[in-house]
């Protein structure tokens, strides 16, 4: 069936549900990596020397 002028044109469905969908699955899906990624450092030993000057004199 050929369209004429009578025959209304389709609707473009906007696009801002599909971004703000994939915006909320990004942001849900950093939030996760960050909250189980290891940001924890690995313990070092400082040993410092701790003799009192002031009484060596």
């Amino acid at each position: 069936m050929p369209r004429t002028i009578l025959t209304p044109q389709p609707r473009r469905r906007s696009p801002l549900p599909a971004i703000l969908a994939l915006l909320l699955i990004l942001l849900v899906g950093g939030l996760i990596y960050l909250s189980t990624a290891d940001t924890e450092v690995p313990q070092q030993r400082i040993e410092q020397d701790v003799t009192n000057e002031a009484l060596a004199k």
